[in-house]
Parts: structure tokens; sequence; C-alpha cells
């Protein structure tokens, strides 16, 4: 069962984890960061690794992030690169976190897939789970003969 930290700015985190459970039940493998405005960043940094820690196994862990280059995803990288050197560790970082992702990656949890494709299936997902009110009603138009 791969392992799933999700480790975002505020509590958005622990929304996205909330909100996944109402849909798919009770998760496992999965642990949530927060970061606070005034947190210590290192501090940051040994809280995600003790998560990735907490959930890892030998499918691997797959960290969503909510921002690139933000302070979640860099200490990540650094954490990342420590535990390859030390623990060969199959870690997988996705930034632009959202529910589907989420529930897309507890799924494939359950399905017993490893991160490194659990990781390509999630990229997917936060592509093709974007739509536009306004591409659909013309799709559908264009179907009517409208």
């Amino acid at each position: 069962m791969i392992g799933i930290v999700i480790a975002t700015h505020g509590t958005l985190s622990d929304g996205l984890k909330d909100a996944a459970e109402v849909v798919v039940g009770p998760t496992q493998q999965l642990k949530t960061v927060n970061l606070y405005q005034g947190d210590d960043i290192t501090a940051l940094g040994e809280t995600i690794k003790e998560a990735i820690e907490a959930v890892d196994g030998p499918e691997g862990v797959v960290v969503l992030t909510d921002l690139a280059s933000a302070s979640p995803y860099n200490q990540t990288l650094l954490v990342s690169r420590q535990l390859h050197e030390t623990t060969k560790a199959n870690l997988h970082l996705i930034s632009g976190v959202n529910l589907p992702m989420v529930i897309e990656a507890i799924n494939q949890q359950y399905l017993g897939q490893k991160s490194a494709e659990v990781y390509h299936l999630l990229v997917e997902q936060a592509i093709s789970g974007i739509t536009h009110f306004e591409e659909i009603a013309e799709d559908e138009s264009e179907e009517d003969g409208f």
C-alpha cells in the first residue's frame, strides 16, 4: 500500500483529507502536514520527514503539495534527497493538490499500486479533472444541433 502525505499552507491538507473521507470512507497510510504563518521552515521539513517515514512502505510514498516552489514543496524536496541518500526511499512529489487527486491516490492505494505508477495517474487526474462550464455547454449545444 502506498503512503500518502499531503503538505499544504494552513489547514488545506486537513480539509482535503476530511473531504476525501466523506467520499471514500476512512483512510489508511495518509498523513497531513500544515504550515502556518510564522512557523519555522526547518521544523516543517522535520514534520514532513516524520510523516513520510510514518507512511512509507514497499510501494513508496506520494507527497502532494499545494504550490510548486513554496515551502511545503521545497522542504519535501530537501527531505526526499536526505531520505534517498540514507534509505533509498521511493518518493514522488506532486504540486497542485486537489480533491480529485487525493481521492485517486486513495483509490490506487486500495488497488495496491506502486508510487511510480500512481504518480502518473495523479498527474493525469489533475489535468482531466479541470472542466469549464461554458465548454461543456458548447459541446452539448453542438451535439443537439444548436
